[in-house]
């Protein structure tokens, strides 16, 4: 079983994955579960012709409680935006909660997205717009569950070790005292 996302399901990706699903063989028993509300609204009837989404289960909005649930449940996570100036840039919380749950993550193969997964070793990365490419990351992850259980330790290990708001907020912390010095020294004066 896998987990799209737990927030906005939105058109760039979510026909991707839909259509991956197509692509892996019913032996693997694959289901996507896609959990959140549609951006537009007509896109779950739009995905509801895509080839794969039979073997795709949307569940609705959840609580933060169920979506913990379900991520205890799931094999991985999919974060697959497409590549959008505002996207290419972005640190998807989604991302993080997916490490955070211990889960390996197929994301889009963004420059900075790569310095994250690689640099963790939590996943695998891919073109976001090939259903082919995510297909066979899944497929990959879904063959190699020891693999993919160390991916999923290591994005764990991660996030409590470097991407965490303890840590950031030392950074942030920092950033306002410097920013703030020329000032303290004036009003000194």
């Amino acid at each position: 079983m896998w987990l799209m996302s737990v927030a906005s399901l939105k058109l760039g990706g979510a026909r991707e994955m839909v259509r991956a699903m197509s692509f892996l063989p019913t032996s693997l028993d694959a289901q996507l579960v896609m959990a959140g509300s549609f951006s537009p609204p007509e896109l779950e009837k739009q995905l509801g012709h895509v080839p794969g989404w039979e073997r795709t289960q949307y569940i609705g909005w959840l609580t933060r409680n169920e979506v913990a649930h379900l991520l205890g449940r799931v094999r991985g996570g999919l974060v697959l935006f497409h590549p959008e100036a505002n996207n290419v840039e972005a640190q998807p919380t989604k991302l993080f909660e997916y490490m955070s749950a211990g889960i390996p993550v197929v994301a889009s193969d963004f420059p900075l997205w790569r310095e994250i997964v690689d640099g963790a070793g939590c996943g695998l990365l891919v073109n976001p717009l090939s259903p082919q490419a995510i297909a066979d990351a899944v497929r990959w992850l879904l063959e190699h569950p020891g693999e993919a259980e160390a991916m999923g330790r290591r994005g764990r290990d991660a996030v409590l070790s470097r991407y965490n708001w303890g840590l950031e907020k030392t950074k942030m912390l920092q950033l306002y005292d410097d920013l703030l010095a020329p000032t303290r020294r004036r009003n000194r004066i």
